[in-house]
């Protein structure tokens, strides 16, 4: 005869998978680190996401376009990589201007103060 075989239930918990904590997430507004600041071409340095609606709300339009143009966009990829937060970062990505990065990084720097 055989033995039948026990199956263990996995917890029926819910697990969120990717979903950061409100302490990672503040963690997203502090200060990088000097060798990790964004330098923008006109000679500013951009320390943390609440110093980048003020710059880009202060750039002229071509130094916006330098940094974001068809081939690359330097501010998402900053976020992504330097601050962490993909969800900007994604936003970010299809931005076109000036004023509608403002929108997006003011909106999520709200978010993130909750």
């Amino acid at each position: 005869m055989r033995k039948k075989k026990t199956v263990r239930k996995r917890s029926q918990k819910k697990r969120k998978i990717g979903k950061k904590s409100d302490l990672q997430m503040k963690e997203y507004l502090k200060d990088t680190p000097p060798d990790k600041c964004f330098w923008v071409n006109n000679g500013w340095i951009i320390r943390n996401l609440e110093e980048l609606p003020i710059a880009l709300d202060n750039m002229s339009d071509d130094t916006f376009n330098y940094h974001v143009n068809k081939d690359k966009n330097d501010f998402s990829k900053w976020v992504r990589d330097v601050i962490g937060d993909e969800t900007l970062a994604r936003s970010l990505e299809r931005v076109k201007n000036r004023e509608d990065a403002i929108k997006i990084v003011n909106k999520r720097i709200k978010q993130l103060k909750r």
